[in-house]
């Protein structure tokens, strides 16, 4: 859109200067002298009323960066050029950094500086010369695979809980990229359908660092695309920055928006792996203490039973307190090991297969050796109190009425010496099963 200014000195309307723009024309005082504010201001306000915000196209030249992170800058052609001004606000959000000699397309409002009277264009939005078309060539992309149902949830694959051996797609030098984007494309689909043939990865990570849009290109190539839809391994697309979006993002059973983001869903997951392996640590220390307690209750109770002796339940009580802490600092002892093994293989879980494989070994063994060790002191902790069990019965004074014995009290005293027994005195006869209550009416002393 082109703004024609013209200005007649005749005086056919009462001394009135004619200014037309476009179809607008206004009356102007021709005996009024305009402040210089004045004229740029009105000029201003035709530039905004009447031109919208356009794109422009041209080359980068005298770019500078502020203090304040505004970029002021021109583009120019062969004949001419214009001053751009793209304020911080905007530039945070752009995905190229432009520097001279760059062809690029800008998109902005025509504006005017008042305090110099320049005119310049406020640039809210800049791409690389020609990005426009590969961005509707996206578009049409995108829109075409989405009806044929490509994008659908339904078809997308389950990323698994504890993946074991991940694989990863990316290109191994970013900076040759431009060399080889004619091909790329080909390259990624030539991994991803390896790794679905051989089945050695549980889940593959397809990534790249940000880049244009052109960079980025390849992985919103059909073939790509169509690639990651017939996958039966799940793929995870991190490509680019968090503000880039493939059609990889679409197809892909998730979409992380970094490469960074990506690994962190498989870390993730690996958390929870060592959640798991604490879970069932600290379970099995439940289940070993809630045994230990059981069997100190057994012992109470047994203790409760017994009358005497005293002093051979303590020492027994003793053993058994001794045993348990021992107990006790063998199980932590194995299971500090179990945790620092378990450490161990968690730095290493992105090694090589065959070290997973050995540090998976280790923890089987670890295991295995844990168990038998726990199973192996309660077998014979378990023997030890039936021992005891069977002594203490033996001692027992109620196991040695039932052969015939009773036990003769005078008044609380045991009598043991017919010495101490006197004619006509009460005594009780306890016996195995019930008591007798008897007067004394001969005394055989010796």
């Amino acid at each position: 859109m082109i703004i024609c200014i013209s200005v007649f000195y005749d005086k056919p309307f009462n001394n009135k200067k004619i200014v037309s723009s476009n179809n607008h024309t206004n009356l102007v005082d021709a005996e009024k002298v305009f402040a210089i504010s004045e004229i740029n201001r009105i000029v201003k306000n035709i530039l905004l009323s009447h031109l919208e915000k356009v794109w422009i196209g041209g080359e980068v030249s005298n770019f500078v960066e502020a203090s304040s992170g505004h970029w002021y800058f021109s583009l120019k052609d062969s004949s001419a050029q214009i001053r751009c001004t793209m304020f911080k606000g905007y530039n945070t959000f752009s995905s190229i950094s432009p520097k001279n000699g760059d062809q690029i397309e800008a998109f902005g409002a025509v504006s005017l500086y008042e305090a110099r009277g320049d005119y310049q264009i406020n640039i809210e939005q800049i791409r690389e010369k020609g990005t426009g078309n590969l961005f509707e060539k996206f578009l049409q992309l995108k829109d075409k695979l989405e009806k044929l149902g490509l994008f659908d949830e339904e078809n997308k694959l389950n990323i698994p809980t504890f993946p074991k051996n991940i694989g990863i797609i990316t290109s191994a030098s970013g900076a040759a990229l431009r060399d080889v984007l004619s091909i790329l494309n080909k390259e990624i689909c030539s991994a991803i359908n390896k790794a679905n043939a051989h089945q050695i990865v549980d889940v593959l990570i397809l990534c790249r660092g940000g880049g244009s849009i052109e960079d980025l290109w390849s992985f919103n190539e059909e073939k790509v695309v169509q690639a990651i839809a017939q996958s039966r391994l799940p793929i995870i697309s991190g490509v680019g920055h968090e503000t880039d979006f493939t059609l990889t993002d679409f197809v892909a059973d998730m979409r992380a928006p970094t490469p960074t983001a990506a690994a962190s869903v498989i870390q993730d997951r690996l958390s929870k792996l060592d959640e798991f392996f604490e879970h069932y640590l600290s379970t099995l220390q439940k289940n070993i203490t809630n045994l230990l307690k059981n069997k100190n209750q057994e012992l109470d109770y047994l203790e409760k039973r017994i009358v005497s002796p005293k002093d051979k339940l303590k020492r027994s009580q003793e053993f058994i307190d001794s045993l348990k802490k021992q107990f006790i600092t063998l199980l932590r002892k194995e299971f500090l090991a179990a945790e620092k093994e378990i450490n161990s293989l968690h730095k290493r879980l992105l090694a090589p297969q065959e070290k997973i494989k050995q540090a998976e070994e280790k923890i089987k063994n670890y295991k295995k050796a844990l168990l038998s060790n726990v199973f192996r002191i309660i077998k014979e902790h378990q023997s030890k109190i039936n021992f005891i069990d069977e002594k203490l019965n033996i001692l027992n004074p109620k196991n040695i009425l039932a052969k015939g014995y009773s036990i003769v009290y005078n008044k609380t005293d045991v009598v043991k010496d017919s010495n101490k027994v006197n004619l006509n005195d009460t005594l009780d006869i306890q016996l195995h099963s019930g008591a007798l209550l008897v007067q004394v009416k001969n005394n055989k002393k010796h």
